[in-house]
């Protein structure tokens, strides 16, 4: 094949790949415009939680704290994520808005396309997803951060072909490194690589966590120690916020038992320990039997259920969970509760339950339990998955 062949054909594949990422951006366009009562002619999205992430920027460059926004939504990140919002606060809403919520769809898109979806299948059951699952719904709807820090870690450990990256590069490690200075949660994916003796890649995702860090610092030396010292102190920002429904990580379940309280919370920060370990070995078990992508998966769906904070739109990791499902061959105790808890995430049937206000201190029982079905059963799942590890041949 002749050098222009190769660069005629090159061109080919990447314009069958951009088309591919059409459908699902002008969906995400549409859902944001539609969502919240706001308008689609003209197009003028709400976008809640990217408005405090633009005032927390603005903030930040006028008054030097991006805590003190005004705002009933508070901005509890580190002052680092709020500098990377900065060129958000130099475009015209309408544009700030259109290019994130972009940004959102193409990088979900490509987070599939790692999972072994691609052409017209990557694009419909993109779309599918963006219209259907609810947390990744909800990334749009509310202009959140979630997708495009799990599309960074995918980056990371993941290549073209859903397997871990074959080239020795500087580089792995800096998406992880990044996402996690943004929210600390990733973070449990530079400890994936530590116990997967990927020492090089661990330390350079630890080292740009903490350049990030240190220019977070520099830029903004007293919200940062209000942060740090806040969060070494227990504060996550959101109060007895933990409690509410929507909050489906098993600290929010351990509060709704017992209440927002020291034995809730310390059940719960307990219970958040011991999952992280679970899908740590979960992870690794995976990771040995070749399997990079169910691993990488497992140590999200862990960082969801440890998170003492994890509202339900920040179960992205529920999508590429479902495309992975369909393309194994496992054993039925495994692939059946893992499909309902895509299918429970996925639609999120505890909606029509009373929350905010606190009101969940006053639910029965049976309300009880059925607020904490995500994470007790997102928890069950995890715990299969190390012996169906063992079960599964390498070829399947």
């Amino acid at each position: 094949m002749t050098a222009t062949a190769r660069t005629g054909v090159a061109q080919t594949s990447a314009a069958r790949t951009g088309a591919g990422f059409v459908l699902p951006c002008l969906t995400a366009l549409f859902l944001a415009g539609s969502s919240w009562e706001a308008g689609l002619f003209p197009w003028q999205p709400a976008l809640a939680d990217l408005r405090v992430y633009v005032d927390a920027a603005a903030a930040l460059l006028t008054s030097g704290d991006p805590y003190a926004i005004g705002s009933d939504l508070p901005f509890i990140y580190p002052p680092f994520a709020a500098i990377l919002a900065i060129p958000l606060t130099w475009l015209p809403w309408g544009w700030a808005s259109a290019i994130w919520t972009v940004g959102v769809a193409a990088a979900f898109t490509a987070i599939l396309s790692r999972f072994g979806l691609s052409g017209w299948r990557l694009s419909l059951i993109s779309t599918g997803m963006l219209l259907v699952f609810d947390p990744v719904r909800g990334n749009v709807e509310f202009g959140q951060v979630g997708v495009l820090l799990a599309g960074l870690v995918v980056a990371d450990l993941l290549g073209r072909d859903g397997k871990a990256p074959k080239r020795s590069s500087w580089s792995i490690g800096v998406g992880i490194g990044i996402a996690a200075a943004i929210k600390l949660t990733p973070g449990l994916f530079a400890v994936y690589l530590l116990v997967t003796g990927r020492w090089r890649s661990m330390l350079v995702a630890f080292a740009t966590f903490l350049v990030a860090t240190v220019v977070g610092a520099i830029v903004a030396p007293g919200p940062s120690w209000q942060f740090w010292t806040g969060l070494a102190g227990g504060d996550t920002g959101v109060g007895p916020g933990l409690l509410y429904l929507y909050n489906q990580s098993l600290v929010g379940a351990a509060a709704r038992i017992l209440g927002y309280s020291g034995l809730g919370i310390g059940i719960g920060l307990a219970l958040a320990a011991a999952t992280t370990a679970l899908g740590l070995v979960a992870a690794v078990a995976w990771h040995r039997r070749g399997d990079e992508a169910a691993a990488v998966i497992l140590v999200g769906i862990a960082t969801l259920l440890a998170s003492p904070v994890s509202w339900f739109h920040h179960f992205v990791w529920i999508a590429p969970l479902a495309a992975l499902l369909v393309s194994r061959r496992w054993p039925a105790w495994v692939v059946v509760p893992a499909w309902l808890w895509v299918g429970w995430v996925a639609r999120s049937p505890f909606n029509f339950l009373p929350s905010a206000d606190l009101r969940e201190t006053t639910y029965l029982w049976w309300q009880v339990a059925f607020s904490i079905v995500t994470p007790v059963v997102g928890l069950a799942m995890l715990a299969l998955a190390t012996p169906a590890a063992r079960r599964v041949a390498p070829d399947r």
